[in-house]
């Protein structure tokens, strides 16, 4: 968890035994897997899908903790196979600076990887856990799916609409953090007023998470992201900083339309190219309308969270709030 959770000792010490779940789960993997899978459980990143599943429980039963904690352990290791798989896809050698197992053992065992974890994950989902109905987590990967494949086949179109790009993220990321945030208050059979409440703040935070980490790749630091600036953009993926850019630049009066022309018909970029695209949607205040999109989505989630009436799941939220918010890669 690399700190993340460290100025919050209780939610740490669960966050623990949820990994220590996802490690008992992959124990009896076949030897080329099971160390690399172990290696990235535990020193993996901040969690925060099963601190929403953790975070949501606060607001029902504290006789339902084991039953939370489960769910909390399926949907990381939900969220670990997706970026085993994103990797793959996208061809990436490394995450956060840290060799990817695409990388280390080739796609191939890597595809097994993934698919591995993602049986162990919903071997740990029942019919129904409290409120939970064990569809919800299978529909909600099958949204994250559908939305990497509408990524993979839209590959190079630069030139999409904002509702094209929410739609993306939306089943990339929200989806997830909606479910994980509805899924702890459930499990814990809260009001079902409240798991709605959460499911929506789930959302509007998932929705701001991507829009700011599609920004660090138009602002961030390379070595502290541990990938190159502009990778999106090389790639062929078009994110907010880029949509909004080329937005600016359309209503503009000049005729002259470098950032237009520079995308308009390619699939990939070269790296001289996407510094170019970086440059110019910067200059164009691509970053700081994305800025303001995230922020409509903060403000929406922070109304929610006012009325949860729980100050312990208010102030952790609000916490969870501010690292996003501070964070640099």
């Amino acid at each position: 968890m690399n700190g993340f959770w460290k100025d919050e000792p209780s939610l740490e010490e669960q966050l623990r035994q949820v990994r220590s779940l996802i490690l008992t789960s992959i124990e009896q993997s076949n030897h080329f897997i099971k160390d690399i899978l172990s290696d990235r459980v535990t020193t993996g990143g901040k969690m925060i899908r099963p601190a929403l599943v953790l975070i949501g429980s606060k607001l029902g039963r504290s006789d339902r903790e084991e039953e939370v904690l489960r769910i909390a352990s399926v949907l990381e290791m939900i969220h670990l196979a997706s970026l085993v798989h994103d990797d793959i896809i996208d061809g990436a050698k490394t995450r956060r600076g840290i060799p990817t197992i695409n990388a280390i053992i080739g796609p191939k065992k890597a595809v097994l990887a993934g698919d591995y974890l993602l049986s162990k994950a919903m071997a740990l989902v029942k019919g129904k856990e409290g409120d939970l109905e064990a569809t919800a987590v299978a529909n909600a990967f099958s949204r994250l799916c559908e939305s990497e494949l509408n990524q993979d086949a839209g590959e190079g179109d630069f030139l999409i609409s904002k509702s094209t790009y929410i739609r993306r993220i939306a089943g990339k990321t929200a989806s997830l953090f909606a479910l994980s945030a509805y899924a702890g208050a459930a499990v814990a059979m809260s009001e079902p007023s409240k798991q709605h409440l959460l499911h929506r703040i789930g959302y509007c935070l998932g929705i701001a998470f991507q829009i700011q980490d599609d920004i660090l790749d138009y602002t961030g630091d390379a070595k502290s992201l541990g990938k190159e600036i502009g990778q999106d953009v090389q790639i062929g993926v078009p994110t907010y900083p880029l949509i909004a850019a080329l937005i600016e630049e359309k209503q503009n009066t000049s005729q002259k339309k470098p950032l237009y022309e520079l995308v308009k018909n390619k699939k990939k970029l070269s790296k001289r190219e996407s510094e170019k695209v970086v440059k110019l949607a910067l200059s164009l205040g691509g970053a700081e309308k994305a800025e303001h999109l995230a922020r409509t989505y903060i403000n929406r989630a922070l109304h929610d969270i006012d009325t949860l009436d729980n100050p312990e799941a208010q102030r952790l939220l609000i916490s969870l709030y501010n690292k996003l918010a501070k964070r640099n890669n």
